[in-house]
């Protein structure tokens, strides 16, 4: 089974974004994923036309999709747009659940702070516990904030807070929490959140610098996604790096 992860699209109205986005696609299409999950920050400027060009191209692709926003989203347009394909008659938080060939469940959370760059899990604690329990099904759990520490200068001051409770409900799961994902520093990374396997995609739109203790590289990566290889109850997550077409 596999699931695509897509993140950090920032869809601002030009032909530049959504273009990166196409290529993305057009290398992920070959592959026929399972299910798309999108991390969030899907759009920064021109909100409603923007998620109006990404739903059109999730659906062309002709598979299950889940969507969770993130800090530069707008909540109500985002709502108003994937709405009625996520199931949402609120515009927070927009959380999304969906099971992938009644074999893996895919819960996204919603960890967005109204006016705020960090995230916070701890609101969405109860609901997240009440899917986890709903059946025995292995779970992916994704959400745009990035739970745990990067390392990277300057950016752990806006990760998810409530990182600990989380890893407290995941745990309580019983082993099913295969790994969490999440998105927001535009690298792709791999850490643990407690003994639950965590990542992050590269972003979809222009990568952040890596700098690290002080010293960073100024080379810019190409537009990327996390491909999630589920087989026999292990995870495996795979980079890849899209260049030109």
């Amino acid at each position: 089974m596999i699931i695509a992860q897509l993140s950090d699209i920032h869809a601002d109205g030009s032909k530049e974004r959504l273009d990166r986005l196409d290529d993305v696609l057009a290398w992920l299409r070959p592959m026929r994923p399972d299910a798309i999950i999108v991390s969030g920050d899907l759009a920064e400027e021109d909100f409603g036309e923007s998620y109006r060009a990404i739903l059109k191209r999730l659906r062309d692709m002709d598979t299950l999709f889940r969507v969770v926003p993130g800090n530069v989203d707008d909540h109500e347009r985002l709502a108003d747009v994937f709405g009625p394909d996520m199931g949402w008659t609120a515009t927070r938080p927009l959380h999304s659940m969906g099971v992938v060939g009644g074999a893996l469940k895919l819960i996204g959370l919603d960890v967005t702070l109204a006016g705020h760059h960090h995230g916070d899990a701890t609101p969405a604690l109860d609901w997240l516990a009440a899917e986890l329990e709903r059946d025995g099904l292995p779970v992916l759990v994704f959400q745009h904030q990035h739970p745990f520490l990067c390392g990277i200068d300057g950016k752990d001051q806006n990760r998810c807070r409530g990182a600990e409770g989380l890893g407290r409900v995941l745990a309580g799961a019983g082993g099913r929490v295969l790994g969490i994902t999440c998105g927001h520093v535009h690298r792709p990374m791999f850490a643990r959140l407690g003994n639950i396997p965590a990542s992050m995609a590269p972003s979809v739109t222009r990568a952040n610098r890596l700098s690290l203790d002080g010293k960073a590289s100024d080379i810019v990566d190409p537009p990327g996604l996390l491909l999630h290889h589920v087989q026999n109850g292990r995870l495996v997550s795979h980079v890849v790096m899209v260049g030109k077409r």
